[in-house]
């Protein structure tokens, strides 16, 4: 068995992995986190921290508050269960070693769903950057933003390594070297070559 093109089929699948791991952590982390001063003193800040279910809020000399907001993470959900369904199908597929269409579908899907629920995470973040706040305030993206960037990138290769069929087993005599290692030399002395077969 060919371990190094074994290991080649199943290069998709462990980057469907990736993805769908890296959008399962990105769901518990925070996306951005946008800070007002309210006060002249150093500790008079009011800060607020996007997730995917809801909005923390942080007033000076107040407890921290959680609010509702746009289910971010509806998306992102739907998006691991494609790349769950393109895992089992990627997997399938490297283990058969044939070009499934449907892995590769699913993949790219996947990975097409992931980049928009990305987007629409972004886009709603960085609407703090041009609403009507004060100059002073400021919004910074979190790591939850950074690993699901990551994941739309393991997504991306994933799809892409999907539509690549794994490598066809190549006959014996393809490789010179198997071809003339047990080449019987007759008694009369004369050598015989066995070449390979010709395509008409």
């Amino acid at each position: 068995m060919d371990f190094s093109r074994r290991g080649r089929a199943f290069r998709a699948p462990v980057f469907v992995a990736l993805a769908l791991a890296l959008t399962v952590a990105g769901t518990f982390l925070p996306f951005f986190r946008t800070e007002q001063p309210v006060s002249s003193d150093a500790d008079g800040v009011a800060r607020s921290t996007l997730r995917a279910w809801r909005v923390d809020f942080a007033f000076p000399g107040e407890a921290e508050l959680s609010s509702p907001a746009a289910p971010l993470g509806l998306p992102l959900v739907l998006a691991s269960a494609i790349l769950l369904v393109a895992l089992v199908l990627t997997i399938r597929q490297a283990a058969a070693r044939r070009p499934g269409v449907a892995a590769s579908r699913t993949a790219t899907g996947g990975a097409a769903f992931l980049a928009g629920a990305v987007c629409t995470i972004v886009m709603d973040g960085a609407r703090s950057l041009f609403d009507d706040r004060p100059p002073h305030g400021e919004t910074t993206v979190l790591a939850g933003v950074w690993v699901l960037v990551a994941a739309v990138l393991a997504a991306a290769l994933a799809a892409a390594l999907s539509h690549r069929g794994p490598a066809e087993a190549r006959p014996e005599w393809a490789d010179p070297a198997a071809a003339f290692a047990d080449t019987a030399t007759p008694q009369s002395g004369v050598a015989i070559t066995v070449l390979p077969p010709q395509d008409d």
